[in-house]
């Protein structure tokens, strides 16, 4: 599975819906990693970064 989908997979139950997972992902600048969107991070190889910010997320921490 690529990574785009696993990290689609992770969000969709607090997102909503598919269609608000993926705009999350593409749109939505996340300020604790400098701005970028998860996907600029996917594309340029720091997938990394996203799943320990959604790790984050996941137990509580904030945004």
């Amino acid at each position: 599975m690529d990574e785009e989908l696993k990290i689609i997979e992770r969000i969709l139950e607090w997102a909503g819906s598919q269609d608000q997972a993926y705009a999350w992902y593409r749109t939505q600048p996340i300020p604790s990693v400098g701005g970028e969107t998860a996907e600029a991070m996917v594309k340029s190889g720091r997938v990394d970064v996203i799943h320990n910010y959604l790790d984050h997320l996941a137990v509580g921490g904030y945004a």
